[in-house]
């Protein structure tokens, strides 16, 4: 094998090395992203309201609409039907073609 021969070969042999010392590292960081960022995510829910609170809240402003609906229809005569609604306004038509505007 001659001087150069060895020589590219060396080379070649160091640049595949780096090449996997970028994957590998890229490996590393990937999943310290990873699992890093799933202990951020569960420190930031855990200090933030319980969701017991929030859906607390929900479910009280659902009661509270409920119960107006009820006192609404507890106000309407049973069987009374609703009064019908006022019909819809009318679009004028485009004039069709060969009519006069």
């Amino acid at each position: 094998m001659s001087y150069g021969s060895a020589h590219l070969m060396t080379a070649m042999l160091d640049g595949l090395r780096y090449v996997l010392w970028v994957v590998v590292s890229g490996f590393a960081v990937v999943g310290a992203a990873f699992y890093g960022g799933a202990g951020v995510a569960s420190v930031w829910q855990k200090a933030g309201p319980p969701a017991r609170r929030r859906k607390d809240e929900v479910a009280r402003e659902a009661a509270e609409g409920i119960a107006e609906i009820e006192a609404y229809l507890a106000g309407q005569e049973p069987g009374a039907e609703p009064p019908e609604p006022p019909p819809a306004p009318r679009r004028k038509r485009p004039p069709a073609s060969g009519e006069a505007a």
